[in-house]
């Protein structure tokens, strides 16, 4: 993984300064609707799966290749909070790439795959910690704002599958869920 992550940061800092590359700058919000909106299923040691939630936010960078402008490498933060109980917190980074189905970037119709790693803590008197392979898969539409006079803002509404599975196993053996992700825009510059 950490090979993984070594050769997307030489990639992004390589070809940053390329001419004609497009940069986008992502942000999901989803952490009051998130609770409404997701279906999660989640195996916790000792316990039987069970549906659960959480409020989460990510922030993403990503730019178009030169020679390929419909395609997308990106890197992602994610910050989890549990609704269930209020001592849990995850923390994540992912690397991946997405696929616009035209070069028009800020009105495409678009596929994501991103992998990455999270770290979950569960603090208080039973606090412990875990980490985890993330995978996730999203199809989603962008809408460019020109209509309402705002230039490089899109609006940027997915679904996405999310699969989760703990290395250490000791808080939690996988996730998996399906979320629908409205609160979420991007900034192409």
């Amino acid at each position: 993984m950490k090979t993984i992550l070594a050769l997307a940061t030489a990639l992004f800092v390589g070809t940053a300064f390329a001419q004609e590359t497009k940069h986008m700058i992502e942000f999901n919000a989803d952490s009051v609707l998130l609770a409404k909106y997701a279906f999660n299923k989640s195996k916790t040691r000792g316990q039987s799966a069970d549906n659960d939630s959480q409020s989460t936010m990510s922030a993403g960078y990503a730019m178009s290749m030169p020679s390929m402008p419909q395609l997308q490498l990106g890197g992602r933060v994610l910050y989890n909070k549990s609704t269930v109980t209020n001592d849990e917190e995850n923390y994540g980074a992912q690397v991946g790439v997405i696929w616009n189905h035209i070069p028009d970037l800020s009105n495409a119709l678009y596929a994501s795959l991103y992998l990455g790693m999270q770290w979950n803590h569960t603090y208080g008197t039973a606090g412990s910690a875990d980490e985890n392979r993330l995978v996730t898969l999203a199809l989603g539409k962008r809408f460019d704002l020109k209509y309402w006079g705002i230039n490089h803002l899109t609006y940027t509404p997915e679904i996405a599958l999310v699969n989760q599975n703990s290395t250490t196993k000791s808080n939690i053996e996988y996730r998996q869920s399906v979320e629908l992700r409205l609160v979420q825009f991007s900034v192409f510059f």
